[in-house]
């Protein structure tokens, strides 16, 4: 073969026009055995040249020659024998698949016994080897078409990869000659593409996910939920009962007129940046910035069953990072305080919006509501909840009773109070 590994044997040689049979094919049919019309044959190996009965010429010449033979005294008696040497300088060596320095007369002896046994190796048919590498290739493409390829497809191919040279092992013992590397290259190759293509996909969204998430929140809680494949990332908007919080800057139209843009912009910023880590660190989820308005809810997109406790948690903290920073800014003679409300009630949740600019927010009577709630601040308390946040954390902390307050767009009362850390 072009490898220089010595696999087939002629049975005839065309010469000058005349089909001359080669030796092996003239001892066989000399011996009645029905030779093959092909040119030549895949040898069927029956192992190594040593496996084969081997006899000295000069140690079996002498034996005969006596007047009373001795062990080879009518050893050959039927028997096909085949003369040849061994000897490296004579240069009938050949390479075999089953040894690097194979004797030529072994090898004529492998192609005899293969043609008067009729035990050489056919070629399983092309259109099966065809089929199983076209299913083999069918069911890869299939598995990740599914979204499934790494486990199905890799189970699969691992199962073939086992299975099939086994199967063309056994093949061999029926005279079959199974082609392994090509049933199995192209499909573990396909495997190896799709299976990159899918990783660098999968990578991508894990990437714009995470920085999609992570404006809304903390990036290390979206990394975890990221690497857990959690389909609470999916935010499809659903109804979900959440807590809303809404914070707001007092006086800060005043402020404005009163300061640069650049210096609001700043202030601003700096505020921000603060509130918005006592939130992620608390489990929130920023929805928007409106002006000097934060608004964020807990309970999505990871549920959250003491989401209201966080979120009171949350504004309590907020309004001690309000004193400090309103400490700092002391010298600047700069003034301000903040407004915070809550409220718990089913609202819409996921992104929204057109195609091309979608938000991750919530939408819904209960975001209306602690906006309400917001508003009623001014003058009564820095953090007032409602009812329904109240008794989902009644047991976590002090609340004071500030009664009813008719809000804009309720036609009842709602009931808002004052919550406090237990023992202060």
């Amino acid at each position: 073969d072009s490898d220089g590994i010595l696999r087939r044997y002629a049975v005839y040689f065309e010469r000058a026009g005349w089909r001359i049979p080669s030796l092996p094919a003239k001892v066989a049919a000399y011996l009645g055995a029905d030779i093959p019309a092909r040119s030549d044959i895949r040898l069927h190996w029956d192992g190594r040249p040593a496996d084969r009965e081997q006899y000295s010429y000069v140690d079996v010449f002498r034996d005969l020659s006596r007047e009373t033979p001795g062990q080879f005294d009518g050893l050959f008696t039927d028997t096909v024998v085949i003369i040849g040497g061994n000897a490296p300088s004579l240069y009938d060596l050949k390479v075999t698949p089953v040894s690097n320095v194979h004797p030529g007369a072994d090898i004529l002896a492998t192609a005899l016994g293969d043609l008067l046994h009729d035990d050489w190796l056919r070629p399983v048919p092309n259109g099966f080897v065809l089929l199983a590498g076209l299913l083999l290739l069918a069911v890869i493409s299939w598995s990740f078409h599914v979204g499934r390829g790494l486990r199905i497809g890799g189970g699969v191919l691992a199962a073939a990869l086992i299975a099939w040279p086994l199967f063309a092992w056994w093949s061999l013992h029926v005279d079959g000659l199974l082609p392994v590397v090509p049933v199995l290259f192209y499909p573990a190759l396909l495997y190896v593409v799709l299976g990159l293509h899918q990783t660098l996909q999968e990578r991508a969204a894990r990437e714009k996910t995470v920085a999609t998430f992570g404006r809304f929140i903390d990036p290390r809680v979206v990394a975890s939920l990221v690497k857990e494949d959690s389909e609470v990332l999916n935010a499809q908007p659903e109804s979900r009962e959440i807590t809303v919080l809404f914070s707001d800057i007092r006086g800060f139209t005043a402020l404005s007129e009163t300061r640069p843009p650049e210096e609001i912009v700043r202030l601003l910023n700096r505020y921000f940046a603060r509130q918005v880590e006592v939130i992620f660190r608390f489990g929130g989820t920023i929805d928007k910035f409106i002006g000097d308005a934060i608004m964020a809810f807990w309970g999505a997109p990871v549920e959250n069953p003491e989401q209201a406790e966080h979120a009171v948690r949350a504004a309590l903290e907020m309004t001690r990072v309000v004193r400090e920073f309103r400490d700092e800014l002391a010298e600047t003679g700069i003034e301000f305080d903040i407004g915070i409300g809550l409220h718990t009630g089913q609202a819409v949740v996921g992104f929204i919006g057109a195609e091309n600019r979608l938000d991750y927010t919530a939408i819904g009577d209960t975001v209306n509501l602690a906006s309400r709630v917001e508003g009623q601040t001014k003058g009564v308390a820095r953090v007032l909840v409602s009812d329904e946040t109240r008794r989902r954390c009644a047991d976590s902390f002090h609340f004071i009773d500030h009664g009813e307050f008719t809000v804009k767009g309720r036609a009842r009362a709602v009931h808002l109070y004052e919550p406090h850390e237990e023992g202060s």
